[in-house]
């Protein structure tokens, strides 16, 4: 919450527009800021600027690592 001015104008400085998830808080006390306006054509890069911003404590790209399984509803799919 502390950092949460600087992460937002960081993240417009990448290009985002980040808007706040209101009334949501983690598990952690993290508050949780969605990014709209991205295309996204380089996951991994942008994951790792992301995760380079002084504040922010983890994104949902999963780029860098990605799933080895996905569950959809009643499915699930494997990698």
């Amino acid at each position: 919450p502390m950092a949460r001015s600087h992460v937002a104008r960081e993240i417009a400085k990448l290009g985002g527009q980040p808007v706040w998830r209101d009334g949501c808080v983690t598990d952690n006390g993290g508050w949780i800021l969605d990014v709209h306006g991205w295309s996204i054509t380089d996951p991994v890069g942008l994951e790792t600027k992301l995760n380079q911003i002084v504040g922010v404590i983890s994104n949902g790209l999963f780029a860098a690592r990605p799933a080895d399984r996905v569950i959809v509803g009643d499915r699930i799919l494997d990698h």
